[in-house]
């Protein structure tokens, strides 16, 4: 039977058969941006993510290290784009709220630039020297370093990450000047200090606690409000008189601007439901980390919220 061509019927039917591509993300791998080089404590928790959103959506996720310029590279790399889901940042608090206020080349805005999907975790970063230091407690250090200004070298991943916000942290509340040192990634970082070529570190407790316990680091304090369930002889930085020196490594996952809000939803989803699980808690527990998951409004307002504290820390850094 003849049945007349209609626009409206061939519209239908392209709706119906897009709409399966549409639902069916992701239906290739997905490629997580990380900041810095392998092996910091951005990359292990990126990777431990990366594997169990893997699971959730039943799809690869691919690391893709994109180190230098303290994150501003890989977080440009992925505000450009194509916002269909498949491009993903692992970021930060430094790059996102710091380095706006630290380097005047940053090429992103944060507020319109990405589409914010979920934090993710928490790291408390440890103050440690090295073992031919000669400073036993945290007083000391500081001691060391206020009988002449840059004296004591401190290494980090750059102005962009987290450990190096602790520091300034340090420097305004001890009123002293250390050197910066920066690296490619926290584990550059640790490993020159472990090496004599850099004083201190202000690290992750991951990269940090295992050359402690060795003894090829001398970890002073962590900066914290409590003790680590981990490291229960180490002290905070609260209780040895520094409540204001409380810094960590805050993590989430962000995608570029305009990002459809269905996927944005799944992300998140995929997000809580992962970090819900007792083997990725365990994961991160076992490298000094805590879970923090939230919705994407909650994420942004984390950002905005820092970009504030920090624009008022570092007014006139640039």
């Amino acid at each position: 039977m003849y049945r007349p061509f209609s626009f409206a019927t061939a519209a239908v039917a392209l709706l119906v058969a897009a709409t399966p591509a549409a639902a069916a993300y992701p239906e290739r791998p997905i490629t997580l941006v990380v900041p810095f080089g392998a092996g910091g404590i951005t990359d292990l928790v990126a990777r431990a993510t990366g594997k169990a959103l893997s699971e959730q959506l039943k799809q690869s996720v691919v690391i893709d290290n994109r180190p230098g310029a303290g994150g501003n590279i890989a977080a440009e790399v992925v505000k450009r784009a194509k916002p269909d889901g498949y491009t993903l940042l692992f970021a930060t608090v430094g790059v996102l709220a710091v380095n706006p206020h630290t380097n005047s080349q940053v090429r992103f805005d944060s507020a319109k630039d990405f589409s914010y999907i979920s934090s993710v975790a928490s790291t408390p970063h440890v103050i440690a020297v090295g073992a031919n230091v000669q400073a036993k407690t945290l007083g000391e250090l500081v001691k060391l370093a206020q009988q002449k200004p840059e004296s004591v070298s401190f290494s980090t991943a750059g102005v962009g990450s987290s450990p190096y916000q602790g520091m300034r942290i340090l420097q305004d509340t001890a009123n002293v000047k250390f050197l910066h040192v920066p690296f490619k990634s926290g584990a550059e970082s640790v490993s020159n200090v472990v090496s004599g070529q850099v004083d201190m570190t202000f690290e992750g407790s991951p990269q940090v606690m295992p050359f402690a316990t060795s003894g090829k680091l001398r970890a002073l304090a962590v900066a914290n409000p409590k003790r680590l369930p981990t490291a229960p002889d180490l002290p905070s930085t609260a209780e040895l008189g520094y409540p204001n020196l409380i810094s960590g490594s805050v993590s989430g996952v962000v995608g570029p601007a305009g990002m459809d809000e269905s996927i944005i939803k799944q992300l998140n989803a995929a997000i809580n439901k992962a970090v819900s699980d007792p083997e990725f808690k365990s994961t991160l527990a076992a490298q000094g980390t805590e879970v923090a998951a939230s919705t994407p409004d909650g994420f942004r307002k984390l950002i905005e919220s820092e970009d504030k504290r920090w624009s008022a820390l570092l007014k006139g850094a640039k």
